[in-house]
């Protein structure tokens, strides 16, 4: 029984897939100048996304000039390297029939979405001293790296090319914060949150704090000359003894005396003036 026309299509699509594929950190294995290049495609696992293309360019750079990123965070790492891998096909002759001698391309970087300002695209520039030259397309950055040679190519699959220096959009650090990164030079900086105070509702106040803030009662004002000798009257000499103050109930009780006294004094004029007046009239 002869093999169906669909189950034939479906085996040689699955023997060219298997025959296209390939594997980014396998095909740089064998070039040691490229070892640091090669691990952190791994580390940053860059290499599986790599190997997921079916068109690429990866933009290799030797161990000599990898020291650049050795201090940079995994994740800053991965947006770096992910500027070298274009989402295109180029080899030597590609780019050197690029139209107005330069072009923009689309980096692996720019897929992440938080790439702004440019950030996921290079910049290729051919001089007229057929140099090749590459760096970032963000604005006024420099373009600080140059066309090597050509390691590999798989057309038009993948090709892997070198070249001379490891490319650092700015500000790729701060990618994810754009905003801050991006921000105008003479913007005013963001004061800090300060953090809320404790509340002091039921706290008693301190001492020193309640005595200082009292207010002082000034003196009072004298209006005239009257009031000036009628204020100077109520002082006590310095020579008379000063009473001290009697207390409420002993002053209610000299009144009370002092009354019935003054009651006794008259009742006596009274009778006595009577008793003149019975002895004249008899």
């Amino acid at each position: 029984m002869a093999p169906k026309p669909q189950a034939i299509f479906l085996l040689l699509s699955l023997l060219l897939s298997s025959v296209m594929a390939y594997n980014v950190t396998q095909i740089l294995e064998p070039f040691s100048d490229f070892a640091t290049f090669n691990n952190y495609l791994t580390r940053t696992k860059l290499a599986d996304e790599i190997n997921r293309r079916q068109t690429i360019t990866v933009l290799v750079v030797d161990n000599s000039k990898m020291s650049a990123l050795s201090s940079l965070d995994v994740e800053t790492l991965k947006h770096v390297m992910a500027v070298h891998v274009i989402l295109d096909y180029y080899d030597e002759n590609k780019l050197s029939h690029i139209s107005n001698n330069s072009a923009l391309l689309t980096t692996l970087f720019q897929t992440t979405g938080i790439a702004k300002n440019n950030l996921g695209f290079l910049n290729v520039t051919r001089k007229p001293n057929e140099a090749m030259l590459f760096g970032s397309a963000f604005q006024k950055a420099p373009l600080s790296s140059t066309f090597s040679k050509v390691i590999i190519t798989m057309p038009y699959n993948i090709s892997i090319l070198q070249i001379s220096d490891p490319i650092v959009p700015p500000g790729i650090g701060g990618a994810k914060k754009t905003s801050s990164s991006m921000a105008p030079k003479n913007a005013p900086a963001l004061a800090p949150v300060a953090k809320p105070a404790k509340s002091t509702a039921n706290a008693p106040a301190p001492i020193e704090k309640s005595m200082t803030d009292a207010p002082v009662e000034a003196p009072n004002a004298v209006d005239s000359p009257a009031a000036a000798l009628k204020a100077n009257a109520s002082k006590p000499t310095s020579d008379a003894p000063v009473a001290s103050p009697t207390p409420p109930r002993k002053v209610a009780n000299m009144s009370a005396s002092s009354s019935s006294a003054s009651r006794l004094v008259v009742d006596s004029i009274v009778g006595l003036v009577i008793g003149v007046v019975l002895l004249v009239a008899f």
